[in-house]
Formats: structure tokens, C-alpha cells, sequence
């Protein structure tokens, strides 16, 4: 069901008729079914507070909590958000309307947290100190923060900005700022029997099943069954990087690179892996990646912020996406995967770690397969032809 492409026409529609984004906070219901979405539009302003909203809520009884918002006074947010933590609602928010600034904070309040590529946006301001106080202020932001789950860089991202520079968040950013657990369906025109919103809670086998595929992806991308694989398991249509492509036209970019570099070893890094199932499945992960090509004699190496949406009624990827956290310089074999095996085989031996332990042995197979093998004196070096 493709829920979120419904929700965003509804959101649309109500912008449209309802005041300025910059008015003061308002309150507009979108039905979907017999689901209730609360758009809260408008500035955060002082005298916005959460017993308005707790009310609004009571009378309501909304499944979601959306957004159009270009910020305002951050204390007055982070009530809506410890509000909307307490009543455990789920935020929503999608490409078509915006929460920026201290809208963040309200939307981080949602027990589950859905959200498309550029619908949220930071600035200097996200971290005002309003009524508290600089250092008073501060304080209370980290420690919200950490009470709804999101990670300490997000605190330190928004510091480093320079005054007047605003940042549209991708999906990859608000997976690594702890910001999402999942993501809406990217758009596919609905039919008229997709016009529902469904409130089933996500799946434990959900999320076991994705993550499983995802690491079936990252496997065979590490070997030649790898485009034969995305051929079987791609969508009509795939939102790649940002952007929605055919099938056909994806796939030609992979043959691409796979020709560019033949050797590759693609692996999730142990810890870092977790699905978000809402009707489909977005896992994120840190994957550590080496590739090689023996006639240029080049190789590469870095980690990358990974996402993938997946629709587990029809086992096709909907979306990719990722963004690099690190690039080797001066590669000169797999010295990035050959480390992660020593952690991992570590943590194997010690605590006996199931993923640790299924890791070391991926690992070992791909970095022999690549031509790459531990010696008799442990150390690593290329494989000797027997």
C-alpha cells in the first residue's frame, strides 16, 4: 500500500487552503480512511503550549503528527515533542511540506519517526536559546535529544553551521542523526484502492526479513551474481540517489561500475544494521566497501552511510540511497575489510557475538575470493596459487 504518496496530496491540499506557514501554530485533520493525520502548520511561538496540543490530541485521537513549519521558538517545539512522546504517536513528514528549524525538535518527539528526502531542513536557529538561557538552553537541547533517541553529532552538525547557512536533510542524514526509523513509500501513482493509511504496528519478522535481504544484496554485490541478483530484486522504477530512474536505466549504471571494478567486497559493518517496517521496510547501515580493478591496477576503499527501501509483499528494492562517511587514500589492497575482520573475529572468539561471528566468516570468504589470504604467521597478504 502506498500510503505516504495519499497522505502527501492530502497535505498539499490542506497548505493550500489553510493560513501562511508563518502564521502562528494551527491545527488542520486529514482523513485518510478511518485514520486521522494532525497537520500542525505554522510558527512555534511562546504561548504554543503542550496542553493545546493534548487537547487537540484527546479530541482527535490522530494516528500521525505532520508538519508545515518554519520553526519558531524552540521550549515551545520541545513541549509539542514531549507531548506527542507521551501520548506515543508517530510523526510523519514528507517531501511536499517542510519542518525546519525548531520544528525538529516537535517532530522528534514521535515514537516512530517517517520521513522523505529534503522535507526537513536546519539551521542556527534549531539551537536559539529562547527564554532559557545560552548555556541553560544548551543543556536542555542535548539532553532532549538524548531522551528521544537521536545521536549527539546532530547537536554538533547544527553548532558547526555558520550563520544564514540552512541544510536540507537527506535521508541518509536523518538515519545517521538518529532522526528516522523508517521511510514513506516513494511515490507511485496510487489507485483508488491505496487511499488508506494503515495503523498496523511494524513487524518483528518485518524487520528480520529486510534486514536479511540487505545483507543478500551486500553479498552479492560482493560476487558475479551481483547484477543478476539486482536484475530479479529491483522495482519497475527505483528512487536512486534522490532521483526516480527505470529499472533499466539503474541497472545499466551498475553494469558500469561493475566493469569499471571487477574485485569488490561490500560489507554491513557488524551493530550498525536496523529495519524500520511500516507496510515496507527502510534498513540503514555502515557498510565498509574495497574494489580493485586489475587492469587499471586501482583500487578503492571508504565506509558509507546505506538505505534501502524494500517492499516485502513483492521482495523489490523501491529505493537506494547512500552517502560516503569516509574514503581511503592511498589503497593499496584491502586493508579497511582485512581490519573489520580482525574486530570482528575478536569479538567472535571473546563474547561469541552471533553477527560478529557470521561477519568474520563473510569476510573471510569474500577477502579470499578477491584473492586474499591469512597466512601462517596471521598476518594478510595475496594469495599464494597452489
Amino acid at each position: 500500500m502506498r500510503s505516504s504518496v495519499f497522505i502527501s496530496c492530502l497535505i498539499s491540499l490542506a497548505a493550500l487552503i489553510a493560513s501562511p506557514s508563518h502564521a502562528a501554530i494551527r491545527f488542520a485533520h486529514v482523513k485518510a480512511a478511518n485514520n486521522d493525520i494532525l497537520l500542525i502548520q505554522g510558527t512555534f511561538e511562546p504561548s504554543d503550549l503542550p496542553d493545546k496540543l493534548e487537547a487537540e490530541i484527546k479530541n482527535s485521537a490522530p494516528k500521525f503528527i505532520a508538519f508545515i513549519s518554519p520553526g519558531g521558538d524552540t521550549d515551545a517545539a520541545i513541549g509539542y515533542g514531549r507531548t506527542i512522546r507521551r501520548m506515543k504517536l508517530s510523526t510523519l513528514q514528507v517531501s511536499g511540506s517542510k519542518c525546519e528549524a525548531a520544528c525538529l525538535f516537535a517532530f522528534a518527539g514521535g515514537v516512530r519517526r517517517f520521513a522523505e528526502d529534503g522535507s526537513m531542513v536546519v539551521d542556527r536557529t534549531l539551537l536559539s536559546p529562547g527564554n532559557s538561557g545560552p548555556q541553560t538552553g544548551t543543556d536542555r537541547y542535548k539532553t532532549y535529544f538524548a531522551d528521544m533517541g537521536l545521536d549527539s553529532t546532530l547537536f554538533t552538525f547544527v553548532t558547526d553551521l555558520t550563520d544564514g547557512d540552512r541544510r536540507v536533510l537527506s535521508l541518509i542524514d536523518m538515519a545517521g542523526f538518529g532522526l528516522v526509523t523508517g521511510q514513506p513509500t516513494p511515490y507511485v501513482a496510487p489507485t483508488a484502492e491505496e487511499t488508506a493509511v494503515s495503523n498496523e504496528a511494524p513487524s518483528t519478522a518485518l524487520n528480520e526479513a529486510a534486514l536479511q535481504f540487505f545483507l543478500e544484496t551486500q553479498r552479492t554485490w560482493s560476487t558475479n551474481e551481483g547484477m543478476s541478483f539486482l536484475a530479479n530484486n529491483y522495482g519497475d522504477s527505483v528512487v536512486y540517489y534522490g532521483s526516480r530512474r527505470s529499472k533499466a536505466d539503474v541497472l545499466n549504471e551498475k553494469q558500469q561500475f561493475a566493469e569499471r571494478w571487477p574485485v569488490r567486497i561490500y560489507a554491513v559493518r557488524s551493530g550498525t544494521a536496523y529495519a524500520a517496517c511500516f507496510e515496507i521496510c527502510t534498513v540503514f547501515a555502515v557498510v565498509d566497501w574495497y574494489t580493485y580493478s586489475p587492469a587499471r591496477k586501482k583500487s578503492s576503499s571508504g565506509a558509507v552511510n546505506a538505505a534501502m527501501t524494500w517492499d516485502p509483499a513483492t521482495h523489490k528494492i523501491l529505493a537506494e540511497n547512500g552517502k560516503i562517511k569516509i574514503k581511503d587514500s592511498s589503497v593499496a589492497g584491502p586493508d579497511r575489510i582485512i581490519r573489520r575482520w580482525l574486530t570482528d573475529n575478536a569479538a567472535c572468539s571473546l563474547s561469541y557475538a552471533q553477527d560478529a561471528c557470521n561477519s568474520q566468516a563473510l569476510l573471510l570468504t569474500e577477502l579470499t575470493n578477491s584473492g586474499w589470504c591469512r597466512k601462517p604467521d596471521a598476518t594478510w597478504g595475496p594469495c599464494t596459487p597452489q
